[in-house]
């Protein structure tokens, strides 16, 4: 019998484009579901646990602030993702529910450790760098 699969949610207007991503994350047990929208993600969180939540900071139809609230006190690690010149900043937001105050902002490179983190896997470097950079 296998683990039970790891639930990633992926917002934003490029979430589900990356062929590249899914199979990296299916190949490591993860079940992924994508949202375009604030109100997408919403919904579907409202429906469904997920333990790793990856959103786009700035969506569509707002900020992915919203997001915070309804994840709060669920297992869900949230992590978002803003672009700036040269790549991409992250903020974990959450762990397994819990606020994360004061944490910081990670490069890609933090990023990478941290999402390795989270699946429990090595990755490595090179690999991710190209899967960091669809995700943005």
């Amino acid at each position: 019998m296998s683990a039970k699969p790891i639930m990633v949610l992926l917002v934003g207007e490029t979430a589900g484009s990356s062929l590249q991503l899914l199979q990296w994350l299916s190949r490591r047990n993860c079940r992924c579901q994508f949202a375009q929208s604030c109100q997408d993600a919403c919904n579907l969180v409202s429906a469904a646990p997920f333990d790793l939540v990856i959103s786009q900071y700035q969506l569509p139809d707002r900020t992915a602030f919203p997001l915070l609230d309804s994840l709060a006190g669920s297992p869900a690690t949230l992590f978002f993702s803003t672009r700036v010149e040269g790549g991409s900043l992250w903020l974990k937001m959450l762990e397994r529910g819990k606020r994360c105050v004061g944490e910081p902002v990670l490069r890609q490179n933090g990023f990478t450790e941290a999402l390795g983190s989270k699946l429990d896997t090595a990755v490595e470097s090179y690999e991710m760098e190209a899967l960091v950079r669809e995700l943005t």
